[in-house]
């Protein structure tokens, strides 16, 4: 269930912004979709705005590539060329990708979206015996 208290727009004597879903999809006179997003958008906190109810629910399942690693180590008759016991070269992520039919924002971060994003992380190495 998405947080609506926590994302309403312009409050906190305007500490608060505007997240781009709701001026995208806000109900307005020119916009008369019952469905869109934010229910109106006002200068002020609405407080019918912010009531649970089904409309805030969305379906947050989603599929991640959390961690995918790849290394070759070189074989001992061309190790010994270089006087190296051991040679290997690895390449690994983490939070490679992720599908979800949830855009707005990383469907494991918590329930406003104003948080830092969830980290994609690669690492690239090389390890030598002699």
């Amino acid at each position: 269930m998405i947080n609506s208290a926590s994302i309403t727009p312009f409050i906190n004597n305007g500490q608060r912004g505007l997240l781009q879903y709701i001026a995208d999809d806000h109900w307005s006179e020119t916009n008369r979709n019952i469905y869109a997003f934010w229910p109106r958008l006002s200068a002020y906190q609405v407080p019918n705005n912010n009531v649970n109810s089904t409309h805030w629910l969305r379906n947050g399942a989603f599929i991640r590539l959390k961690t995918a690693g790849f290394g070759y180590t070189l074989p001992q008759d061309m190790t010994k060329k270089f006087h190296v016991s051991m040679f290997r070269i690895y390449v690994s992520g983490t939070n490679l990708l992720h599908w979800s039919a949830f855009k707005m924002w990383d469907p494991e971060m918590a329930g406003n979206g104003l948080g830092y994003p969830v980290q994609r992380v690669f690492n690239l190495g090389i390890n030598i015996n002699f």
